[in-house]
C-alpha cells in the first residue's frame, strides 16, 4: 500500500537533493578512477597494469545514472552526474602549470576508463529509452488484424 501523497516542495526538495548528490558521487569517482589509472604492479621487471579503474567506472556510473534516475524520476536529471563525471575527467587528462598529468596518453588504462567510463553512461541511457519505448509499446493489441506471414519455398 503507498503511504500518502507527498507535498510537491519536498518533491523538488528530494529531486534537487538527489542531482546534487548523483553529481557530488560522479565528480568523487571521477577522480578515484584519475587517481588509480598509474595503478601497476612489477614482476621480474616487467611493468604489468592494473585496469581496476575501469571496472570501477563502469559499475559506478552505471550505478550513479540509476540512482539519478530513480531519486528524480527523469532521465535529464540523471544525466547531470555524467557531466561533473566528463568534467573531472578532462581535467585528469590535461596537464597543470606545473606539468603534472593524472591520466596520461601512454596509459592505456587511463584511455580505456574514459571509454568504458563513456560508454557505461550511454549504456544507462540507451537501457533505459530502449526498455520505455518497448514498455510504451506493450503487447500487442489481439482485435487488430495482422499480417499474413508469408511461407518459405
Amino acid at each position: 500500500m503507498a503511504g500518502p501523497p507527498r507535498p510537491a516542495a519536498a518533491d523538488l526538495i528530494l529531486r534537487i537533493v538527489g542531482v546534487v548528490v548523483g553529481v557530488c558521487l560522479a565528480a568523487v569517482t571521477a577522480f578515484w578512477e584519475a587517481l588509480l589509472t598509474p595503478l601497476h604492479v612489477t614482476i621480474f621487471g616487467a611493468v604489468v597494469r592494473l585496469p581496476i579503474a575501469p571496472l570501477i567506472a563502469v559499475v559506478l556510473n552505471i550505478g550513479i545514472f540509476w540512482f539519478g534516475r530513480v531519486v528524480t524520476g527523469r532521465t535529464g536529471l540523471a544525466l547531470l552526474p555524467a557531466i561533473a563525471w566528463f568534467v573531472v575527467i578532462f581535467a585528469a587528462g590535461n596537464r597543470t602549470s606545473e606539468g603534472d598529468i593524472l591520466i596520461a596518453g601512454n596509459n592505456w588504462v587511463g584511455i580505456v576508463t574514459i571509454l568504458l567510463g563513456a560508454l557505461a553512461w550511454a549504456a544507462g541511457v540507451y537501457a533505459l529509452v530502449f526498455r520505455g519505448r518497448r514498455e510504451a509499446s506493450g503487447p500487442p493489441d489481439p482485435t487488430l488484424p495482422t499480417r499474413p506471414r508469408s511461407r518459405a519455398r
